[in-house]
């Protein structure tokens, strides 16, 4: 439903109000500028959800908004994957403070996003700071170096063989390779990076991301 959005060129600027900046995005294969800490923990999330295909910023549409027609920005468009039952979306980036304090206004801004979203054929979703929990961004903040640099060596079917079908710690793992001291960061590094990339998969909601964790094969993953 692109064919019925447009997209202003976002020029970031600096703000010593909130943070912005550029943002290394792997799915879209360049930066994509961010304009809030919020909206960078969005594009995060995004490059972790596999109903994702790709994201675009500020996508523009006309609502009606108390009668009078008027442009809307949002802050991101996500391109959904083939085989995803997801529709594309449109989202506004925004903190629950900022929602409270003018709900009636956002109450009806909302309502009249949802009705042209909903004539194209796209979701309309409002991500805050509670859509997603502290420890889930915290372990995906930690595995996305993991993305942006990824790592291939002997490692990785080294480990894909130890693990099996098993559950295990990220110590033992790494330990029933190698006692060495020197070798084990390297394996660590391959075992975090085979997370990142989901041959492996751990509870990301769970607790912080630590060598006692428990992974597993995340099987139908190559």
């Amino acid at each position: 439903m692109t064919n019925h959005l447009e997209f202003s060129q976002r020029k970031i600027k600096k703000n010593y109000r909130s943070i912005t900046g550029h943002f290394p995005s792997v799915k879209n294969d360049r930066s994509v500028g961010f304009e809030s800490k919020l909206e960078k923990t969005l594009f995060l999330s995004l490059e972790f959800d596999d109903t994702v295909d790709s994201y675009l910023e500020q996508p523009q549409i006309e609502i009606i908004l108390n009668g009078k027609k008027k442009t809307y920005s949002g802050d991101c468009f996500i391109k959904r994957t083939k085989n995803s039952n997801k529709k594309d979306a449109i989202v506004e980036v925004k903190y629950t403070g900022d929602i409270e304090k003018e709900k009636d206004y956002y109450t009806e801004k909302f309502k009249a996003i949802e009705e042209t979203t909903s004539k194209l054929g796209l979701e309309f979703i409002v991500y805050t700071e509670k859509t997603d929990s502290e420890i889930y961004i915290s372990n995906i903040d930690f595995l996305y170096r993991y993305k942006l640099y990824p790592i291939e060596n002997k490692y990785n079917n080294i480990l894909k063989r130890k693990i099996g079908n098993k559950k295990i710690t990220a110590n033992d793992l790494a330990s029933s390779i190698t006692n060495s001291p020197i070798e084990y960061p390297a394996i660590s590094n391959a075992l975090w990076s085979m997370l990142a990339h989901q041959v492996f998969k751990i509870d990301l909601n769970d607790s912080e991301i630590t060598m006692n964790s428990i992974v597993e094969l995340n099987n139908g993953n190559s």
